[in-house]
């Protein structure tokens, strides 16, 4: 039954993507390759300038957010859009510039992840003062949707995907799940658990937050190891990052169940059956259609989301479909 309500999840997100598409890009006579289309003949896409600015690194993650990023930039070249991208890598000083950046260049539209609202609170406030359209991506659902130039989230709902795991994990039997938090300002990443917790119990759940996990892999298999050592009650593994959750793989007792959230190396690591499942938020989506949106409202005064996030996630992939992701993932778009 639960195996048969993800496949309707998927269908529904399928569909609502195809509606999107039919219902936006149609409207303003856009193909999904952004060929020329009358809609755009009165507009100054010369002048259109996007800025992506990410707390994002270059890691499995990102670099698909990023090839999303690069080929809508491709796609729309010819209608004379720019994009320019920052990825802070979790230096909120370096995203904070970047979004000052984008500002000072003349930016028509910021897209930008949201790990700490408050960091990035008086940025966006000026950006939105000078009549900058503001979206949010990954994370910051919720954050600044109270600006006057703010027009949708793209990405999914955290709590929502946590849900997702945890019942993946029951599922599969585990009792109780440790999850590592690798970035400890990161809000969305809390919620991810809260989720999780939600669906096993409190008693279920024991969070380790290792700050700047992804940068110190050997001493964050460490601290995992010692936690799993320390509590014989652990008999499951959540990862936030696949950069995270593959390495510590092998400091697992036998038998754990583990998962993470994202794609990355987790296809083959769920093939051979070493991993349960990856939470799927499909990033390549929350880089392509934020630029997107950003010409068709420069264009065409094109909104969306009603006030409601535009959802690329939670997809589940696990052992009975990961063999029909692989190949995309391989490309780096999946």
């Amino acid at each position: 039954m639960e195996d048969e309500a993800l496949e309707e999840i998927e269908e529904s997100q399928f569909s609502r993507r195809g509606l999107l598409a039919r219902g936006g890009l149609a409207a303003a006579g856009l193909t999904a390759l952004g060929a020329p289309a009358a809609a755009f003949g009165a507009a100054e896409a010369s002048k259109i300038k996007v800025a992506v600015v990410t707390h994002g690194d270059t890691g499995s993650f990102w670099s698909v957010f990023k090839k999303g990023v690069d080929q809508a930039a491709k796609d729309l070249r010819s209608r004379g859009v720019s994009v320019t991208q920052v990825y802070a890598n979790n230096d909120v000083a370096k995203q904070v510039a970047g979004i000052n950046a984008a500002i000072a260049n003349g930016a028509k539209v910021i897209a930008t992840s949201v790990p700490d609202a408050s960091a990035l609170k008086d940025p966006l406030n000026r950006a939105s003062k000078k009549g900058i359209e503001i979206i949010t991506v990954n994370s910051g659902l919720g954050a600044f949707d109270s600006l006057p130039t703010y027009e949708v989230h793209v990405g999914q709902t955290e709590d929502i995907a946590g849900q997702g795991a945890g019942k993946q994990f029951k599922k599969a039997g585990a009792k109780k799940v440790l999850i590592v938090i690798h970035e400890a300002s990161n809000s969305g990443l809390t919620q991810r658990a809260q989720g999780v917790k939600s669906v096993l119990g409190s008693g279920g759940v024991k969070i380790l937050t290792i700050p700047n996990a992804k940068s110190d892999i050997p001493g964050t298999k460490a601290k995992v190891k010692a936690a799993v050592s320390a509590d014989k009650k652990i008999d499951g593994f959540l990862g936030l990052d696949p950069d995270v959750t593959i390495p510590c793989l092998s400091v697992l007792r036998k038998g754990m169940k583990a998962g993470t959230f994202d794609v990355g190396g987790a296809i083959k690591e769920i093939r051979a059956g070493r991993m349960l499942f990856a939470i799927d938020q499909q990033q390549y989506l929350q880089g392509y259609l934020p630029v997107v949106f950003a010409v068709l409202y420069v264009t065409n005064l094109n909104t969306v989301g009603n006030g409601k996030p535009v959802l690329t996630g939670p997809g589940i992939i696990n052992k009975a479909n990961a063999a029909k992701v692989a190949a995309l993932a391989a490309k780096g778009t999946r």
